[in-house]
């Protein structure tokens, strides 16, 4: 394995070397090291796939873009994940840019971004067509390359859950570097939520599911929000990710929604409270919105609707009156 650094800098003529090397290469039980073009894509993958999802048992349920990579790099779904969990430092056994790796595109999504168009340029120039190597990012890593529901994750459990879980890291890497750790460990969590975000929103078919506004001539400008039911810093691991936790609303009524002003039951119907709906009686901007604007249901999601521990968590803890 290269230097990191070699790896950071890799050229449009190195990375069509690797791609006609990988071309030529055959299916063998005891598989080679990763080539940068192929440690390149697996660290790009990590914004559409969670490989702490998938290993064992239901390592057959593993998305089809892992799959194609394989196929591609003639190596198996299984070795894609476990290169993925060696890069955010899961296992132990990885080689030694893996981490490092990982750590510096976290902190240069510009630089991640550029290596992954030069990448699939130059698979592209080898005659590796869309059907074997498809663009899996398309648009998530235009407009500065940045994670989208980050707003959402408060600073100080943020940063709780990121030291707990780097303190995992380190009993299995005992000569890591402590603030390196902590830097993979965060972007493990933030990974998340950009996934959680990109899997609401587009289950809600970039719409409000409060009011139907769908700003689609201006994406990633935060005028559409991934929202959790149950707000994350009162989720546990699983609940944090689980789209079934999600709306996708506009932040007026996101907002609204996480200061109890409505609430969703378990049919999906929208309440609002009493303090609402007396603001309404009095004030014409508050009737605008939250009048004949607000739906009557929830839009339902073609993905996974609501479910209903979250709904009544928030009617419990969040909203202002009693249902």
């Amino acid at each position: 394995m290269p230097s990191l650094a070699a790896l950071l800098e890799l050229t449009d003529e190195q990375a069509r070397a690797e791609w006609g090397r990988i071309l030529q290469r055959e299916w063998r039980p005891r598989q080679e090291p990763y080539r940068t073009v192929e440690l390149v894509l697996c660290c790009a993958l990590f914004r559409v796939v969670d490989p702490h999802r998938f290993g064992g048992q239901n390592i057959h349920l593993i998305p089809g873009d892992v799959i194609r990579l394989a196929d591609l790099f003639k190596r198996s779904s299984k070795s894609i994940n476990i290169k993925m969990l060696n890069l955010d430092g899961s296992y132990a056994n990885g080689a030694a840019c893996d981490v490092p790796f990982f750590d510096q595109m976290a902190a240069d999504p510009l630089h991640l971004a550029a290596l992954y168009e030069r990448v699939l340029l130059a698979a592209r120039h080898m005659g590796i067509g869309p059907e074997r190597l498809p663009d899996f990012l398309e648009d998530d890593i235009a407009d500065g390359a940045m994670l989208i529901g980050q707003a959402g994750l408060p600073h100080r459990p943020l940063i709780e859950a990121a030291e707990t879980l780097a303190a995992k890291l380190r009993a299995r890497q005992l000569a890591a570097d402590e603030g390196q750790t902590f830097r993979v460990a965060e972007q493990q969590i933030r990974l998340g939520q950009h996934r959680f975000a990109k899997e609401v929103l587009a289950n809600y078919g970039h719409r409000c599911g409060f009011c139907d506004f769908a700003p689609r001539s201006l994406p990633r400008k935060g005028l559409l929000i991934a929202s959790h039911i149950k707000p994350w810093a009162a989720c546990d691991d699983s609940e944090r990710l689980d789209a079934s936790n999600g709306i996708a609303a506009c932040p007026m009524h996101d907002t609204a929604f996480d200061a109890g002003l409505i609430t969703v039951n378990g049919g999906l119907q929208v309440h609002r409270a009493h303090q609402l709906q007396q603001s309404r009686q009095t004030d014409q901007g508050v009737e605008r919105n939250f009048g004949r604007t607000l739906r009557s249901r929830l839009r339902s999601p073609d993905g996974a609707a609501p479910r209903a521990s979250y709904l009544r968590w928030h009617q419990e803890h969040i909203f202002l009156d009693t249902l």
